[in-house]
C-alpha cells in the first residue's frame, strides 16, 4: 500500500513543478522579446538620418523663435520707454491751452450774439414798422448762438470728456 501512496505523492509533487517550469520559461521569453524589440527600436531610431535632419530643423526653428522673442521683447521695452516720454510731452503740451483759448472765444462769441440780439430788439422797438426784419434777424442770431453753443460743447468734450454744463441749464 505504501507503493500506491508513494506514487500518488510523487505525481502530486511533480504537477506543480511541471506547471511552474513552462510559466517561468514563458515569462523569461516574453521579457527577453520585449527587451530585444525595445533595444532594436531605440537603436534604429538613433541611426535614422531623416529623423536627425528633422530634429535639427526643429531645433533651428526653436532657436529662431527664441531669437525673435528676445528681439520683440527689446522692442516692447523701447516702446514702453518712448510711451513714458510721450506721456510727459502730452502733459506739458500746449494743446490744452489752445483748447482753453477756443472755448474762451466761443464764450465771447456767445456773449456778443446775446448783446447783439438785445440791441436789435431795442432798435426794433424804437424804429416803427421794423418787426419783420427784427424777427428775421433774431432767427439768424438764434441759429448762430445755437451753433456756438454746440461748438463749445464739442470743445469741452474734447478737453475733458464731459459735456458742457451751460447747455443743460
Amino acid at each position: 500500500m505504501k507503493d500506491n501512496n508513494d506514487n500518488s505523492s510523487n505525481s502530486a509533487g511533480q504537477k506543480p513543478k511541471s506547471v511552474l517550469v513552462p510559466f517561468l520559461l514563458c515569462f523569461i521569453l516574453s521579457v527577453g522579446a520585449s527587451g530585444g524589440i525595445s533595444y532594436f527600436l531605440v537603436s534604429s531610431s538613433k541611426d535614422d538620418p531623416e529623423l536627425e535632419s528633422t530634429l535639427s530643423k526643429y531645433d533651428a526653428r526653436i532657436t529662431d523663435v527664441q531669437n525673435a522673442q528676445k528681439k520683440y521683447s527689446l522692442q516692447i521695452d523701447k516702446i514702453d520707454k518712448d510711451s513714458e516720454e510721450l506721456k510727459l510731452y502730452l502733459r506739458h503740451s500746449s494743446a490744452t491751452a489752445l483748447k482753453n483759448i477756443l472755448i474762451n472765444q466761443e464764450e465771447n462769441i456767445q456773449s456778443y450774439l446775446k448783446v447783439m440780439k438785445s440791441a436789435m430788439n431795442d432798435l426794433s422797438r424804437i424804429t416803427p414798422d421794423s418787426a419783420d426784419w427784427n424777427s428775421q434777424y433774431q432767427y439768424r442770431l438764434d441759429l448762430a448762438l445755437k451753433s456756438s453753443l454746440e461748438r463749445e460743447d464739442l470743445l469741452r468734450l474734447l478737453k475733458t470728456g464731459e459735456p458742457n454744463e451751460k447747455a443743460s441749464q
